[in-house]
């Protein structure tokens, strides 16, 4: 008779905890990227590996790369986005910070964390990125190509086709 209310006890917490991660996962104060024209045409090289490299507008030089990169001693959060390793690190592969997550899953922008963490102040797991706004942060126009990119298959070279079967609202839309 012990072993009933026990499992009951241990069913509730495990219930509890599975809510509380399903409510760490929702992204919240997310920019608006639904009215920036969609780009079908993306070089990953050019542009996605480039705001890696500098995305600062203002003049002057901030890039993720200035704390994502190999040694020393290690990248931050263990993601070297430097090039020629940032593709391999991001596509498909979990997150440091949550193994349960990707950090780009390609087709799906809303469930990448790379896309949650540039694009929004509480992204479910960590802290919106740049940190602190280094550098002046990514400009809507530059999240939004990310998040194109993911939706256009997150491919290492050119992308030249319509997402998803045509154009919908970019996003995490109110």
């Amino acid at each position: 008779m012990r072993t009933a209310p026990a499992i009951a006890v241990v069913a509730g917490i495990v219930l509890a905890c599975a809510a509380v991660r399903a409510y760490a996962g929702v992204p919240a104060g997310c920019t608006r990227i639904a009215d920036i024209p969609p780009d079908y045409a993306i070089t990953y090289g050019a542009a996605i590996q480039a705001l890696f490299d500098d995305y600062a507008t203002n003049g002057g030089s901030a890039g993720c790369i200035d704390c994502h990169f190999a040694p020393p001693p290690m990248p931050s959060g263990g993601l070297d986005l430097s090039a020629g390793a940032s593709w391999g690190h991001l596509v498909g592969v979990p997150s440091g910070e949550d193994e349960g997550i990707l950090y780009v899953v390609p087709g799906r922008p809303e469930d990448s964390l790379l896309f949650r963490k540039v694009n929004c102040d509480t992204p479910g797991v960590g802290a919106r990125m740049p940190l602190d706004n280094y550098g002046g942060g990514l400009l809507p126009e530059q999240q939004a190509l990310i998040y194109d990119w993911i939706a256009n298959g997150a491919l290492p070279g050119t992308s030249s086709t319509v997402f998803r079967d045509g154009f919908d609202i970019r996003g995490f839309v109110p």
